[in-house]
């Protein structure tokens, strides 16, 4: 048998944990691996990855995104987008959609840093065990001016 696998052992006491578990709110966040149901979110580009994929060989691009709302504020979501010859329209697209537009898509990996921040609605979509996020659009920013100003 091999030692890490390890039979559970009946003995080890852990009394000492019982009044913290039974008697005490849980005060911790749900973990961002927690599933998040399908449906429309605000969120928020935090991080942008490219990579190749081991599988694939082809380039991946990974959005880490935060949730801003309606519910779930604060919890992350990916989006992973492979880069082909049958889904670089997407890439393209998904791109153009929060400010990025390339002369030559070849300095993708020098522009990364533009994506981050950029606030889109999103929908997360489920079928089977794949989890799809599709862009829908950008949140306008409250930072403007606003034109019915009467002054």
């Amino acid at each position: 048998m091999n030692p890490a696998l390890r039979q559970n052992e009946p003995n080890v006491d852990l009394s000492r944990f019982d009044r913290l578990v039974q008697n005490e709110p849980s005060t911790r966040k749900p973990s961002a691996n927690n599933e998040l149901p399908d449906g429309k979110y605000e969120v928020r580009i935090e991080d942008v990855a490219l990579y190749t994929s081991s599988r694939s060989g082809n380039p991946v691009l990974k959005y880490t995104l935060r949730v801003l709302g309606p519910n779930y504020i604060g919890q992350l979501m990916w989006k992973y987008r492979g880069i082909t010859e049958n889904t670089i329209q997407y890439v393209k697209d998904e791109l153009k959609l929060c400010g990025l537009e390339l002369a030559r898509f070849s300095d993708l990996s020098f522009h990364l840093h533009d994506l981050i921040g950029v606030e889109l609605e999103v929908t997360r979509r489920t079928r089977g065990e794949e989890v799809n996020i599709f862009f829908n659009s950008v949140m306008e920013s409250d930072d403007g001016p606003e034109d019915d100003l009467p002054f």
